[in-house]
């Protein structure tokens, strides 16, 4: 069933009036002209819309694009700018081993940077794996060499070859150890 044109029923109900018998043709074809130049220019309008629309997601995303390349080159910045102290440091270290020079100085300025380096990794979420005397535990530690040892229980860490460190609780770099067998 069609929905009714409410116009059909006015004109029912109002009778036979003479002023609401239809336009001429010539009257019908100019008003659809006027109304197709209308949804013409409608058109048109919104098809220049559509256009600087997609330009500007386009746009949007060249310069998200941009963004996050800028973002990814200088990621890693804050922990840059606090190294940049310690090579000043270790280069003060350098010059402290000269020949006329003693060791101990040249061993407490080391130290000194040794402590700062770790202080800023620290910072960064970085702490080391605990690993002498623990458990052998496979998921932080890298076994290098079984030893059999009668002072320390089987599947005990006995030394630490090189460091392991986590940051913020996913390991980065596993601990290389002896384990007792």
């Amino acid at each position: 069933m069609k929905p009714e044109d409410p116009t059909v029923h006015n004109q029912e109900e109002m009778g036979s009036d003479s002023s609401l018998n239809p336009p001429p043709a010539a009257e019908s074809i100019a008003g659809l002209n006027e109304r197709l130049q209308a949804v013409q220019e409608e058109s048109k309008k919104n098809y220049d819309l559509y256009l600087r629309a997609a330009a500007e997601t386009e746009n949007l995303r060249k310069r998200h694009q941009r963004e996050r390349d800028e973002y990814l080159k200088f990621a890693s910045l804050p922990l840059i700018k606090p190294l940049l102290t310690v090579i000043d440091d270790l280069e003060r270290a350098l010059d402290m081993a000269s020949p006329e020079q003693d060791y101990a100085s040249l061993h407490k300025g080391i130290s000194m940077v040794c402590q700062r380096l770790k202080e800023i990794v620290a910072q960064a979420g970085v702490e080391p794996v605990e690993a002498l005397g623990q458990c052998f535990d496979p998921q932080f530690h890298q076994p290098l060499s079984v030893e059999a040892c009668s002072e320390h229980p089987e599947n005990t860490v006995i030394e630490e070859l090189q460091k392991g460190y986590i940051m913020h609780g996913r390991l980065i770099r596993p601990s290389l150890v002896k384990v007792s067998g």
